[in-house]
C-alpha cells in the first residue's frame, strides 16, 4: 500500500474513544485472527470509521483493507460519522445524546447556509418545494430539531430534556459522570433537582434577611431617615425586584417538584 490513510483531528474527535478496555479487547481480537475483519473507510483519503483498528494493524503488522466512500464534502462526511456511530449499539445514552448534538448544530448551520442561498426566504413555495428528504425537513423545521435530536440519540424528549440541565447546571464532576456512562441521565438529573433545591432554599433564607433589612423599622433602628422620597423609592425598587425575584423562584421550585415526581413514577 503505497499511500496509508490520512488521520484528522476534527473527524477523530467526533468518535467517542474506546473504554482501555474495549481498546484491548480489539486488539485481542485482531491478533487472534491476525486480520482485520472490518474495513477501514476513508473519505478523501481520511480515515471516517476505524481509527483504533488502523493503529492496532499497523502497530502489529497486520494488513487491511479500505473502502472510500464518495462523499459529496466534508460536511457530509462529517454527518456520516456521526450517523454511523449513532447506530453502534454499545453506546450508553449520554454519549448518543452528545452525538446527536453535533449532528443537530451541524444540520442548524446547513439550513442556515440554505436559507442564505434561497434569499432569505425560507417560507418561499420553490424553497420548501425542493427541499423533499428527512435530512432538509430537520433543517427547516427548527420548531422539531428537539424532537429529532432525541429520536437520533434513541432517547425520550424528556430524556433528552434533563441531560441538556444537567450539562447546564450540574458540576462538572457530576457532568463527567453521565458523559463516561458511571451514572445514569435521571439518577444523575435527581441528584441535581436536590441540589438545586438546596440552593433555593438558602437563597428564600437570604431573601428573607434582605426584607428585613429594608423593613423602616431597621432603618430607623440604624438612624436612617426613613421619611425621604429617596429612601421610599429604593424601598420600592428592592421590592420590586424581590417580589419578580420570589415568583420565578417558586415557578422553578413547582417545575423541579413535578419533575422529580414524573422521574419516581
Amino acid at each position: 500500500m503505497s499511500i496509508l490513510p490520512k488521520t484528522d483531528p476534527e473527524f477523530k474527535g467526533l468518535i467517542p474513544p474506546l473504554s482501555p478496555e474495549e481498546r484491548e479487547q480489539l486488539e485481542q481480537n485482531i491478533l487472534q485472527a491476525r486480520k482485520c475483519h472490518d474495513a477501514i473507510v476513508l473519505w478523501d483519503g481520511t480515515i471516517i470509521d476505524g481509527h483504533n483498528r488502523y493503529e492496532i494493524c499497523v502497530k502489529h503488522g497486520i494488513e487491511f483493507e479500505i473502502v472510500d466512500l464518495p462523499l459529496p464534502s466534508r460536511e457530509a462526511a462529517k454527518l456520516w460519522i456521526l450517523d454511523n456511530q449513532l447506530g453502534r449499539r454499545n453506546l450508553h445514552a449520554a454519549a448518543r445524546i452528545e452525538l446527536a448534538l453535533v449532528k443537530a448544530d451541524i444540520l442548524r448551520e446547513k439550513a442556515q447556509k440554505k436559507q442564505s442561498l434561497a434569499g432569505g426566504d425560507k417560507k418561499s413555495a420553490e424553497y420548501k418545494k425542493s427541499l423533499s428528504s428527512k435530512l432538509t425537513k430537520l433543517e427547516i423545521e427548527s420548531v422539531d430539531v428537539q424532537r429529532d435530536t432525541a429520536i437520533d440519540a434513541s432517547v425520550g424528549v424528556g430524556t433528552l430534556h434533563r441531560f441538556m440541565e444537567i450539562k447546564k447546571h450540574g458540576s462538572p464532576q457530576l457532568l463527567a459522570k453521565v458523559q463516561s456512562g458511571e451514572l445514569k441521565i435521571g439518577t444523575a438529573h435527581k441528584l441535581l433537582t436536590k441540589e438545586i433545591l438546596k440552593q433555593l432554599k438558602r437563597t428564600d433564607a437570604t431573601y428573607k434577611y434582605i426584607q428585613d433589612a429594608i423593613s423602616e423599622e431597621t432603618a430607623r433602628q440604624n438612624g436612617v431617615d426613613t421619611s425621604t422620597p429617596a429612601f421610599k423609592a429604593n424601598k420600592q425598587a428592592i421590592q420590586a425586584r424581590l417580589t419578580q425575584l420570589t415568583a420565578t423562584l417558586e415557578e422553578l421550585i413547582t417545575k423541579l417538584k413535578e419533575r422529580s415526581a414524573h422521574d419516581t413514577a
